[in-house]
């Protein structure tokens, strides 16, 4: 499966089976799919529906590339056109074409794609064991619910930090599935709070039986932008460890480290050595993963092309144990079969053919200093336009995500109401929220993404500074500061 030889040198995964559910232990692989492993080059097959590839209406799929990531501005100055034709491989130019990408694929995806990102999870991660592998989703999202179905039933409690990926919170919910919350601190969630969550659950108390499965967002969080230290990574793991959890390792901002800009690559076309000198400098200072802490299998590792490629491809990865991945793979083959061939063929197009292992990091590169220019934008607005007296935050050291947290106290609707605190927090939030709509700017509120479903005593609203212009990141921080003023009835 296209892993290092170093990679066959390592122990096996344990055995996580105990912590399938009912369905996942029932189902087993299609039946038709399964069949598909008798084919060899001598077997003519009349055995499954595949249509003829000379009855797909699609002859030819070009594409434009950047081929110096690390030099792209929006222009296609250092453009790289590919044509991809529908007989390709036949015709021994490439190794995907359309034919076989617009015909049913493999639930784990393309063997072209599932070849790169296999070498890519080999240098990066390096799990510590030998029977990982690589899989393809549908995107992040669908991938949760695949793990939802894989390992929880209904009345099942999972673990999360306090403040979470809100579509997370409603993938579980209708499953009958319940979030409990973790506290947060600066380096993420707390390893000792987990620890005495777990120790000290009573499942009368509780209505539920103790969770095991964790899911964390470790490096940029969403919604809090808070990134775990290596330390605490470890910490957690260990805790995990203790009480036998499964980890659900959600890392779509990876890469999107922010801090002072780094200029990687001259303004004209740089050599092969100092885009080596780039790419190992660059992944020298990741912050280990937990899939590459992961000594006895129990990570599923996701990662998403929607923040550093485009969301719109709805082609992720996640790696894992072979039992683990062959499990959610089942349940692929019954619901999305397979992430979408035009996708996966033009990811590997411009991964493999176009830019490669080093060019993939250039492009990754890129991505930090321009989303660390956009952070840097934000950061100095905050400064201008926030009132300081009610306005707080720390500087995201990754992501996409500013977290602001507010004195909703000093409200002066805070000391006349008869509510209860938890009540007149959320209509003090309601209220900056919509003022916030009237002045031109929306921004998400802090309570959407409660793990829990209890709203709490702080305030907080998270803010993007992936999506708007430059221009607008400003002028959109300069209304909400207004709205803010305005509420609190604050001269500006």
């Amino acid at each position: 499966m296209f892993k290092s030889l170093r990679c066959f040198r390592k122990p096996s995964a344990q055995s996580f089976e105990h912590r399938l559910n009912l369905e996942a232990r029932s189902r087993g692989a299609a039946t038709l799919k399964a069949a598909g492993a008798e084919l060899n080059g001598d077997v003519i097959s009349l055995g499954t529906g595949r249509p003829s590839p000379e009855y797909f209406p699609f002859l030819k799929m070009s594409l434009d590339f950047p081929t110096s990531p690390g030099l792209f501005e929006d222009r296609l100055d250092y453009a790289q056109s590919k044509s991809i034709g529908k007989y390709d491989i036949e015709e021994k130019k490439s190794t995907f074409d359309l034919a076989v990408s617009l015909n049913y694929g493999y639930s784990a995806g393309s063997e072209q794609l599932i070849r790169f990102l296999t070498e890519h999870v080999d240098v990066v991660h390096n799990p510590p064991y030998s029977d990982w592998q690589c899989a393809l989703t549908a995107g992040t999202t669908s991938a949760i619910d695949c793990i939802f179905r894989t390992f929880c039933d209904r009345g099942d409690f999972v673990i999360t930090e306090e403040y979470t990926y809100s579509a997370t919170i409603e993938a579980a919910r209708p499953l009958g599935l319940r979030t409990v919350g973790v506290p947060m601190d600066d380096q993420g969630m707390s390893s000792s709070k987990l620890d005495s969550l777990l120790s000290e659950w009573d499942p009368f108390q509780r209505g539920g039986r103790k969770p095991f499965l964790l899911y964390l967002i470790p490096t940029g969080q969403n919604p809090t932008g808070v990134t775990q230290s290596l330390q605490r990574r470890r910490e957690i793991y260990a805790v995990a460890q203790r009480h036998d959890l499964y980890i659900i390792e959600d890392d779509p901002y990876y890469f999107l480290r922010l801090g002072s800009e780094k200029v990687t690559t001259p303004k004209e076309h740089h050599s092969l050595p100092l885009a080596k000198e780039a790419v190992e400098s660059f992944l020298h200072d990741l912050i280990p993963s937990f899939l590459s802490l992961d000594s006895s299998g129990r990570v599923l590792r996701l990662d998403s092309t929607s923040k550093i490629l485009a969301p719109g491809l709805r082609c992720s990865w996640m790696t894992g144990s072979a039992e683990i991945i062959s499990r959610i793979l089942y349940l692929h083959d019954a619901t999305t079969v397979c992430p979408s061939g035009l996708s996966q063929l033009a990811i590997h197009t411009l991964l493999d053919e176009v830019w490669g292992h080093e060019g993939f990091i250039e492009w990754l590169i890129h991505l930090q200093n321009k989303y660390t220019q956009r952070l840097n934008v934000m950061l100095e607005s905050c400064e201008t336009y926030f009132p300081p007296k009610i306005c707080s935050w720390k500087t995201p050291k990754a992501g996409m995500f500013h977290w602001i947290k507010i004195d909703w106290r000093a409200h002066p609707l805070a000391p006349s109401t008869a509510k209860s605190e938890s009540e007149t927090m959320l209509e003090i939030e309601d209220r900056i929220y919509s003022r916030g709509l009237k002045m031109g700017v929306m921004c998400c509120k802090g309570s959407a993404f409660r793990a829990d479903g209890a709203h709490g005593c702080e305030m907080f609203f998270r803010v993007t500074f992936a999506s708007a212009s430059v221009p607008q990141i400003s002028e959109a921080i300069k209304r909400f500061g207004k709205a803010i003023c305005e509420e609190f009835k604050i001269n500006s």
